[in-house]
């Protein structure tokens, strides 16, 4: 049961962009996909939150981004594409990848070909980053996230796909019904895991 005091799941604000993608790279920094991206540990950091912002701006537009706050701020983040159709790539992406990543923008374009090559075809709900800052992990919040997504999707029978980048990330992500599908081997010791979460018929007691 969540405390009466507890800070409820919302949506985030276009003035937020910024500080959920630092939120993003302050959860992910430290994994080894991210040391892949960026190796030199100085300089991640700032590039990881620049490419994450593209993507947190995005879903604002073409999907929704759900977050959780306390009196210090912001303390996790679930970033959410609807695709149902097809949609555009975020604008001038090209042009506003190069400018944040440099010398690193042919790692991130190669993950970016690996993942739009697996995605599913099927209209689904895609959960493309789920971020809890460090001090608030194993208390919940990712949880609550999941919960609150998926209790609207299933009003819908809407499925749910996502990639897990991280042991503990896919076995969080098994726990609320997501199933492994083939790994994706981005390199000989970077190995990303799809997830497909089937649309749950909607209760036909409601």
């Amino acid at each position: 049961m969540v405390a009466a005091h507890a800070p409820v799941v919302r949506r985030a604000r276009y003035a937020e962009v910024a500080t959920i993608a630092a939120l993003v790279t302050d959860a992910a920094h430290d994994l080894p996909l991210a040391e892949w991206l960026v190796p030199g540990p100085q300089q991640r950091p700032t590039v990881l939150t620049e490419a994450v912002r593209i993507w947190v701006e995005h879903a604002l537009f073409f999907g929704e981004v759900d977050v959780l706050a306390n009196a210090d701020g912001l303390i996790g983040a679930g970033v959410w594409f609807h695709r149902y159709r097809q949609i555009p790539p975020p604008a001038a992406y090209e042009a506003r990848l190069a400018a944040a990543c440099h010398q690193h923008t042919e790692r991130f374009t190669t993950l970016g070909r690996l993942l739009d090559g697996q995605r599913p075809e099927t209209g689904h709900e895609h959960l493309t980053l789920l971020a809890i800052a460090p001090d608030h992990r194993a208390t919940g919040i990712a949880a609550r996230l999941l919960d609150h997504h998926h209790s609207r999707l299933d009003r819908y029978g809407t499925a749910a796909y996502t990639e897990a980048f991280s042991d503990v990330h896919r076995d969080l992500l098994a726990r609320h019904g997501y199933q492994t599908r083939p790994p994706l081997h981005l390199t000989r010791h970077h190995t990303i895991h799809p997830m497909w979460r089937p649309g749950q018929p909607p209760d036909a007691g409601n």
